[in-house]
């Protein structure tokens, strides 16, 4: 489900290598402690950061997407409990609870034909009617052996190590979605 468009970023690149990797050198503080020290070798915290640059608001159009229409937001972050593991959060449009079904007066999640996913309704429809948006987050750790293990950091930020690692993401995130989105249908 989630989609790295290598030939969008090789043939937008000023560089005429990778428009990622133009992005990866304009944020190279995002691999950093402290801006004199080395690019990160810890693989979860490179994960993250090589996820946020691949991600919007960074670069728009993003490295990274992804085809569900449910899915609204995907971020990581290192673990404050053991500082090597990576959490990840998912933020996903569901349909309303069993519980509020019979909550009348609200409208729910749209899906405008211009979009791919599940829209809040517009202002205009709010003025005339309240909206009741369920979502759901899912949250798990991923250990830090299941991450690329890093080839060039910490001597160097390399397109390579950041695509592969963003890339590992991509398959941990749909093994962990798949029979959620399943049990949604879609």
């Amino acid at each position: 489900m989630f989609i790295f468009d290598d030939a969008t970023d090789r043939d937008l690149a000023s560089d005429g290598v990778s428009r990622y990797g133009a992005y990866l050198r304009l944020h190279h503080s995002e691999f950093r402690c402290w801006e004199d020290d080395p690019i990160t070798g810890d693989p979860a915290e490179f994960a993250r950061a090589a996820w946020e640059v691949a991600r919007s608001p960074i670069m728009s159009p993003p490295y990274v997407t992804w085809t569900s229409e449910r899915v609204q937001s995907v971020t990581f972050a290192v673990s404050g409990y053991d500082g090597r593991s990576l959490i990840a959060r998912v933020q996903m449009a569901v349909p309303c609870p069993q519980a509020l079904v019979e909550v009348r007066g609200f409208d729910g999640w749209t899906r405008p034909r211009w979009s791919t996913s599940y829209e809040p309704p517009e202002d205009a429809a709010l003025a005339e009617r309240p909206a009741m948006l369920t979502t759901t987050h899912l949250l798990w750790s991923i250990p830090p052996e299941q991450l690329h293990t890093l080839a060039d950091a910490p001597a160097e930020l390399t397109v390579a190590d950041a695509k592969a690692a963003v890339k590992r993401l991509g398959r941990l995130l749909d093994e962990r979605l798949a029979p959620v989105l399943a049990a949604l249908g879609e």
